[in-house]
């Protein structure tokens, strides 16, 4: 009997770039992080085309990110390689990063967070320029990721981290993350807006985009949104929206295409 060759699912390292956004954004979204984390220092962990883990031991729980690379059908996944790898560390929240619909969690101690939407531009559509008076620069030193860091925190906001008083995320080791851009924006000398992009093997992915609410309306974090996606032009860009962010995004010609869920989990 002539073997049955092994069927594409679409999902994991193994299908090629290009098969499907969603595989590539995946990828990248895990590579992304494992990237971050491992520059900064966390603790990091994957089970080959299962899971990436990422525990930054942060009260924020965006930082401590377990980032699904494909569908799962029941909980054992969650309880036999998740739940260890967030238990032995300090109890802070973590997030459970999903592109797809996953069982109910709330059983197993998981709270759903959302759906927020996967969104895309495609590559070498023109990106408008900044209004004149934003100044955006590349974070590149102590005074730059402090400042970065700041509006990053407030604008979200993050109250987990307020009152900021140091740098806790972009460390000057972090900074050395390959694939990572961060930038900031200036009015009048005071950090504004925020914004970092992520240059993958397949795809730009477009993350920490924030602006004051004291100057919310006036076109910052879409300019922060487009220098974010112009590190790559010749790539699709991407993000995952907040309903907040959405109506920046879709001025700049970005498009949903699905939501994902996410989940937060409490450690035993």
């Amino acid at each position: 009997m002539t073997e049955t060759p092994e069927l594409e699912t679409g999902y994991g390292p193994s299908s090629p770039r290009g098969d499907n956004l969603l595989n590539d954004f995946v990828q990248d979204n895990a590579a992304s992080f494992a990237a971050f984390g491992a520059a900064r220092g966390d603790r990091i962990g994957r089970v080959d085309s299962v899971v990436t883990l990422i525990d930054a031991g942060s009260p924020l729980p965006f930082s401590n990110r377990a980032i699904l690379e494909r569908p799962i059908d029941d909980i054992r996944t969650v309880l036999d390689h998740i739940r260890p790898f967030y238990d032995t560390g300090p109890t802070v929240p973590f997030l459970l990063d999903s592109a797809w619909p996953t069982p109910d969690l709330e059983p197993i101690g998981f709270t759903r967070m959302g759906h927020p939407p996967l969104m895309v531009r495609a590559p070498g559509d023109p990106l408008p320029p900044a209004p004149p008076e934003l100044h955006i620069v590349r974070v590149d030193d102590d005074r730059s990721a402090f400042d970065y860091e700041r509006t990053l925190i407030d604008g979200y906001p993050a109250p987990q981290l307020q009152p900021m008083t140091e740098v806790t995320i972009v460390t000057p080791k972090a900074l050395d993350a390959p694939g990572w851009h961060h930038f900031v924006g200036y009015v009048d000398g005071e950090p504004v807006a925020s914004g970092s992009g992520y240059v993958g093997d397949r795809l730009v992915r477009v993350d920490n985009i924030a602006t004051l609410e004291s100057v919310r309306g006036r076109g910052y974090g879409l300019a922060l949104t487009a220098a974010a996606a112009a590190v790559e032009p010749s790539k699709p860009a991407t993000l995952i929206a907040s309903d907040l962010g959405r109506p920046v995004y879709d001025r700049l010609g970005f498009v949903a295409v699905m939501r994902f869920t996410y989940w937060l989990g409490l450690r035993s």
